[in-house]
């Protein structure tokens, strides 16, 4: 699983919420009223036990107001907190994972006329096998003494 596949999944599951919307996940463009930006605001990630490691990323959706209107705001926002607690990621061997979203958080951004909903991801996986030599056979020599 990807930072990209985490992006296209969060993109497609807004696109299917509002159809008629672009989401934009490289750059704001202008007059992007009535759209949405989607981006990375934080990456870490965490060795565990041999090739396990954890990744911590949090995102941030953000939704370009075409009034000011706070009935707009929480009707957004409830449709926001009951479609992003669970997001299905596609994995790199073409299966997908669901991932459970945490610490959902919404805010009207007056300075970008934007509103704003940030989230984090954790997921566990293991790092492939390094190249090197397998230990097919292993002998053992039984000695009595």
């Amino acid at each position: 699983m990807t930072i990209n596949n985490f992006l296209a999944a969060i993109a497609g599951k807004l696109k299917e919420l509002w159809p008629n919307r672009n989401v934009y996940v490289n750059q704001i463009p202008q007059h992007a009223d009535g759209n949405f930006f989607v981006g990375v605001s934080d990456i870490e990630q965490d060795r565990h036990l041999d090739r396990r490691r954890k990744r911590h990323l949090q995102f941030e959706i953000l939704y370009f107001l075409q009034s000011h209107d706070n009935m707009e705001f929480h009707a957004w926002l409830e449709a926001m907190l009951d479609n992003f607690e669970k997001l299905i990621v596609a994995e790199s061997d073409g299966k997908t994972r669901g991932v459970y979203l945490t610490n959902l958080e919404a805010r009207q951004n007056d300075d970008l006329h934007a509103y704003q909903f940030v989230f984090d991801a954790d997921f566990y996986f293991l790092l492939a096998l390094e190249d090197g030599e397998e230990m097919d056979y292993l002998t053992a020599k039984e000695e009595i003494k």
